[in-house]
């Protein structure tokens, strides 16, 4: 595994990874329900540019 420093460009695929970790493999623990409520699929690209500004603050 190589880890490296966040870069705005990689915003999209972190969302994305985001989105579809909770909704594949939480999917055991949680219902749908639960699951869209944390990580709504029909917002993750409106949260894109939010998640570049909440993470570029933590650089």
């Amino acid at each position: 595994m190589k880890i490296i420093k966040f870069r705005e460009t990689d915003t999209e695929e972190i969302v994305s990874l985001f989105y579809k970790t909770v909704h594949s493999i939480n999917s055991k623990d949680y219902f749908q329900q639960e699951l869209d409520a944390w990580a709504p699929e029909d917002e993750k690209n409106s949260k894109v540019e939010s998640w570049k500004v909440s993470l570029s603050a933590r650089r």
